[in-house]
């Protein structure tokens, strides 16, 4: 079987994500023929470290555009795709659909919807013309993966023509990764963690910051540590320069590390820590979530993507977007917490249970195989 992901802004983070991830999983567990189809957009490492035998297709860029290019791709190579795989409910996707399907109507097409509210209400509100053309779409696809339990439940109540391409496929942890990493709680360290793009606006990491402050305002000597994890913009940068200018007692708290690509290196910054922070005001998954919680660290996040799932089992909690003052809250709680060991150890049970990428790429092998 060939399996082609057909992602042309595909970097090399991105293939240690659901671009990557399941692609490079049948390959491992079902040695499946899979290939990541792409412009040449970077230097790709992960393919010969933590993803070998994940192979890369890149798209000529004739015409710098990834719409054009990408039909081109297909009308060359789709004859010898057995699944493609796209993403979301775009106009790129519904014509990388049509041209599939018109030169191979046999193969198969699996959409991952990446899906958030913001979806469904698109849905919702289509025009007659609008809802004809998703119609002639979903019914070019064989399979819809949606990666949420409620969205799930919610767009089989709406779109129920649908209901049986509809299926349950989150995204997960690869924990190959994790085999040599010791998650036992007394080895973790007083460590507040936040992974992402620092300064990008829908991150709002400068939230936590504030909330961290507000901690150390009330008690100068609490033994925890801020923790930030990612590439910086510049007036991120200042603005942690200037909060620890303000308040020189944090030089030694607060801690950016830089964009970190070694997942190693990673994975062990998360099994330091114990309490994990997103304060984004949109995600559509939130894969960090399902990585920090793996790794026993309390999840305190705003209500996106993954997170309200996470913290139902009391693994966490969730804070209201923009309320520093929830944040620091929240914060404080589990800090003082003398439960905090017992959430840990849940969290961890929880992802090894429902968020194994091995796991997750069987059942979609079964879906594929039928």
């Amino acid at each position: 079987m060939k399996y082609c992901v057909l992602f042309p802004q595909a970097k090399n983070v991105h293939l240690i994500k659901d671009v990557g991830m399941i692609a490079y999983k049948l390959h491992k567990l079902y040695s499946v023929e899979s290939y990541v189809a792409c412009y040449n957009n970077d230097r790709y490492d992960y393919i010969d470290g933590d993803l070998k035998g994940l192979k890369l297709d890149f798209i000529n860029k004739k015409h710098n555009n990834d719409i054009i290019d990408g039909s081109l791709y297909l009308r060359k190579n789709a004859k010898t795709i057995d699944v493609l795989q796209l993403f979301h409910v775009t106009i790129r996707s519904v014509v990388f659909a049509m041209v599939y399907k018109h030169y191979n109507k046999n193969g198969k097409i699996f959409l991952k919807l990446d899906c958030t509210e913001n979806l469904l209400n698109k849905i919702k509100s289509l025009s007659t013309a609008g809802l004809k053309l998703f119609n002639y779409f979903f019914k070019k696809v064989d399979i819809i993966g949606v990666e949420q339990k409620k969205l799930f439940e919610e767009i089989q109540l709406l779109l129920p023509k649908f209901k049986e391409k509809f299926k349950y496929i989150p995204n997960g942890i690869d924990y190959d990764l994790f085999k040599s990493i010791n998650i036992k709680f007394e080895s973790k360290e007083n460590n507040i963690l936040h992974v992402g793009r620092l300064g990008a606006e829908e991150k709002n990491s400068e939230m936590l910051v504030e909330a961290f402050i507000k901690l150390n305002e009330s008690n100068n000597n609490l033994p925890w540590n801020l923790v930030l994890v990612g590439e910086s913009t510049d007036t991120f940068t200042q603005y942690v320069e200037n909060c620890i200018q303000k308040h020189p007692s944090l030089k030694n708290k607060i801690k950016q590390t830089g964009q970190i690509s070694n997942r190693k290196e990673l994975i062990e910054i998360y099994g330091k820590s114990k309490i994990f922070s997103l304060t984004s005001h949109f995600e559509s998954f939130g894969i960090v979530l399902i990585e920090a919680a793996a790794l026993g660290n309390i999840i305190i996040s705003t209500s996106v993507g993954i997170a309200n799932e996470l913290v139902s089992d009391n693994g966490g909690s969730l804070i209201m977007d923009s309320n520093v003052d929830d944040l620091t809250n929240k914060l404080y709680h589990y800090i003082s917490s003398k439960d905090i060991e017992r959430l840990s150890t849940n969290n961890v049970n929880l992802i090894r249970e429902n968020y194994d990428w091995d796991k997750i790429v069987m059942n979609l092998y079964n879906e594929i195989t039928k």
